[in-house]
């Protein structure tokens, strides 16, 4: 017998135990070994017999520790070493399964001989994971209130029975559905609810049993009933997730009981899983995107850097700008989390790369972005942008030779089917007719080739010695 070994014998059974069936360290055998000298004081006080359980490797509740208080005794025996079915022991699965406490449940043990009443708490390390379960055990000897609560009727103004009658309306709900009475004890269950509590080890049915023994949500049935509001809380069990909310039932201005409805929140928690992981994985791929495009934009600028001959070094300055322009688009995305970036802000960023890139002398630039504000998808934000920085580039290069100051605006307009967006700046100008008959750069020819055939929109072109003005369409709703 436990009782007849030394303190120390039983200490080195406990850890010899939890060793060899479990896989909890030295620090969760420590927690376990101060709990199981707390026992003989627990149970003087409480008057039964305590134990503590552990999770073996199999998944089965295994007692490592007791003490058998001398006039309870309750197995008449040491079971220390015993395996305990989860049907007899439902409150101590609970505990170590899910990390829930119970309070008077009702128990069978020593093989269907003996009806106790258990208390059981689950016992945490520091990180919070469960390593046991403390039960304090005591003969049953209450009687369960089966009474049927009542609530009023509205259209009939009569009141009637919810044990039996409503379970003709409730039986196939998706959502568990329980009532408890005046004083706690639950008079009916629909049958998503008992199939709960079985799957958390309830042998037999929830009906008759006390708010203690089945609550899940850490309120007491006198918070629901003094706070007259329905207080939800959410409750995880093993891989389920559900969400119950607590209720009263009120007549005549007196409360006659709590109604817990319990919805199984699990598959929509995993699809916002799934949404945020998805999210997470593009941010990603956009971060990484534009991490190699700044790459290729540091080693054009080291390339650039090492060589005398200006052609290289203008023909780089494009380059950059133009894997800029793309960078941004896929920099925004990666911080917003979206699949959409903002217009407005989009073009500052690469208005402002391009007169970061393109020196025009002691000539200042201004630049102004005016117009409606709109949500562009990443292919054609992409476009977009490429587009903008060419004619923003050749603005800067041909518009303002010889001029203290220029300016550059841009203004955006949204339509039904079409939007819009006009660069124009206050340069020189220049002679459209001999652009036209050169054929144009490739700037001008790779502007005229994304609107029409990636943006499919139109694109139009004015100069005077007023300045320039290049005026775009892309459609709305444009997928990629």
């Amino acid at each position: 017998m436990a009782e007849d070994l030394t303190p120390e014998a039983r200490d080195k059974l406990l850890v010899d135990l939890v060793r060899s069936c479990t896989d909890l360290d030295d620090n969760d055998i420590r927690i376990l070994l101060e709990a199981s000298h707390s026992l003989p004081y627990i149970s003087n006080l409480e008057g039964g017999d305590t134990y503590i359980n552990v999770l073996t490797k199999n998944g089965e509740s295994m007692v490592v520790a007791q003490y058998r208080h001398p006039y309870c005794d309750l197995y008449q025996r040491n079971i220390i070493g015993e395996i305990e079915k989860k049907v007899d022991e439902p409150a101590v699965y609970r505990a170590l399964e899910y990390g829930l406490s119970s309070r008077g449940l009702i128990g069978i043990i020593d093989k269907g001989s003996i009806m106790v009443r258990h208390t059981v708490t689950p016992i945490h390390n520091e990180r919070r994971k469960v390593i046991g379960a403390l039960t304090h055990e005591y003969p049953s000897t209450h009687n369960v209130d089966t009474e049927p609560v009542r609530i009023k009727d509205t259209l009939g103004g009569k009141s009637v029975y919810l044990n039996g009658q409503i379970d003709k309306i409730v039986f196939y709900m998706q959502d568990g559905l329980m009532v408890f009475n005046q004083g706690g004890t639950c008079t009916f269950a629909n049958a998503r609810m008992e199939e709960v509590y079985r799957e958390l080890g309830y042998g037999e049915t929830v009906v008759g049993r006390k708010y203690d023994e089945l609550q899940l949500v850490d309120t007491s049935l006198s918070d629901v009933v003094m706070g007259r509001s329905v207080i939800k809380g959410k409750v995880c069990l093993g891989d389920y997730i559900f969400e119950e909310s607590l209720s009263t039932l009120w007549e005549d201005g007196i409360c006659e009981g709590v109604v817990a409805i319990l919805q199984d929140q699990t598959k929509v928690q995993q699809m916002e899983n799934e949404i945020a992981y998805r999210i997470a994985a593009v941010n990603e791929v956009h971060h990484r995107v534009k991490n190699n495009l700044q790459t290729i934009i540091s080693l054009v600028g080291l390339e650039a850097a090492q060589t005398k001959n200006e052609e290289v070094k203008t023909f780089s300055k494009t380059i950059i700008s133009r894997v800029r322009s793309i960078s941004v688009t896929h920099d925004l995305l990666a911080h917003t989390g979206t699949d959409s970036v903002n217009l407005k802000t989009m073009l500052m960023r690469v208005v402002d790369g391009s007169l970061e890139t393109n020196s025009v002398g002691q000539c200042h630039i201004r630049a102004d972005i005016s117009g409606d504000d709109l949500e562009l998808t990443a292919s054609v934000a992409t476009t977009v942008a490429l587009i903008v920085n060419e004619l923003v580039q050749n603005s800067i290069k041909y518009a303002f030779g010889g001029c203290e100051e220029g300016e550059i605006a841009l203004d955006i307009e949204k339509g039904e089917q079409y939007s819009w967006i006009t660069v124009k700046d206050n340069g020189c100008g220049f002679d459209q007719e001999s652009v036209k008959k050169a054929g144009g750069g490739l700037g001008l020819k790779l502007v005229n080739s994304l609107v029409k055939s990636s943006l499919k929109g139109n694109i139009t072109v004015t100069s005077s010695n007023q300045g320039t003005s290049t005026r775009f369409s892309f459609r709305n709703g444009l997928k990629k």
